[in-house]
């Protein structure tokens, strides 16, 4: 049986997300500033992303474009409340031991996060979308198990950030100080790296034609493309990642999550074997909890990836034959 964190505590993140989703939203985010340009004098607003400070121009200075700056002004300032409240919400969360991401890759979740990605349909997944479960779900997970330094994001084809005359990923990404890491032999790279050493992979679902890297339009970035993907980014959830006030990101439903490493499990060969252990572990850790606590969504999942064909029930069958325990509990909420 998982280790639950007390109520208390679980009330305070439910809390911190509610607050997420009615977060002011400034009409034009940023310090209104009044400046001057070749004798000119005009009011912008400034907003720093990552290492870059973007600016937007609200007019010239007259008494129309005052009273909209002050207008904004206010905003901000409301956001500025949230902000320190919903901060508060974090530092009680962190200091009781919720799992929280390190600096660098806080960082760059963060700037992910403003740059619209999440908002927009993107998904955290990997480990750090992991991590997130111990908070939507209540329970202690192995810390060993989300642990990692590198961040993967997913985004299915649908997924627009170029739409409304919005920057494309990869323009935000090196505005943002990453540069690209290309492999041997790697024509189209898929991955990104901070200054700190964080790297990023962008991972879309495989299509027809078997390609290892497409690019995704609406990105504006190649994207490495994995079979099986798409089970996970269907029926995703929001969730907060505790860095500063908190970052509301895009997560696969842990339900879904569980069952699709179940899958990938059995699918890893060669240098990524080493991985699948770790995959059958997150899997157990989360179907041991979600069976306590949604068994009907857990086995909602499992019935929809062994509906999907001979190729997903053998991927699962294989998981299940290494791990009978597993399926032990997949069988008490199915049978």
């Amino acid at each position: 049986m998982s280790e639950t964190y007390p109520l208390a505590l679980q009330t305070t993140y439910r809390d911190l997300l509610d607050r997420h989703l009615r977060r002011p939203r400034p009409e034009v985010e940023g310090s209104v500033l009044e400046v001057t340009n070749s004798g000119k004098r005009y009011w912008v607003a400034r907003r720093r992303i990552g290492a870059s400070v973007a600016e937007h121009r609200i007019g010239p200075d007259n008494a129309e474009t005052r009273a909209r700056a002050a207008a904004l002004k206010q905003q901000n300032a409301d956001l500025g409340e949230w902000r320190r409240e919903t901060g508060r919400l974090v530092a009680q969360l962190r200091s009781s031991g919720m799992p929280t991401p390190t600096i660098g890759t806080g960082k760059l979740i963060n700037a992910l996060g403003r740059a619209g990605f999440f908002d927009r349909g993107g998904v955290l997944a990997g480990t750090h979308a992991f991590g997130l479960y111990a908070l939507e779900l209540g329970v202690r997970l192995e810390a060993t198990l989300a642990q990692t330094e590198d961040v993967d994001v997913a985004a299915d084809r649908h997924v627009d950030v170029v739409a409304d005359d919005r920057t494309s990923l990869s323009r935000s990404l090196l505005s943002l100080g990453l540069a690209q890491v290309s492999g041997p032999l790697e024509a189209h790279p898929v991955r990104w790296e901070t200054d700190d050493r964080v790297l990023l992979d962008v991972l879309t679902p495989l299509r027809r034609s078997g390609a290892g890297a497409v690019f995704h339009d609406g990105l504006g970035v190649w994207a490495q493309a994995l079979p099986f993907l798409e089970f996970s980014l269907q029926e995703t959830i929001q969730a907060v990642a505790l860095y500063r006030e908190g970052i509301l990101v895009r997560v696969p439903a842990p339900e879904r999550y569980a069952i699709h490493k179940l899958i990938v499990a059995s699918a890893r060969q060669g240098s990524h074997r080493a991985k699948s252990g770790k995959d059958l572990m997150q899997a157990a850790v989360l179907i041991e909890a979600l069976a306590e606590a949604r068994p009907y969504e857990l086995a909602a999942a499992y019935k929809d990836a062994m509906a999907r064909g001979p190729r997903w029930r053998s991927s699962v069958a294989q998981s299940l034959s290494r791990r009978p325990d597993i399926a032990e509990v997949i069988a008490g909420v199915t049978g």
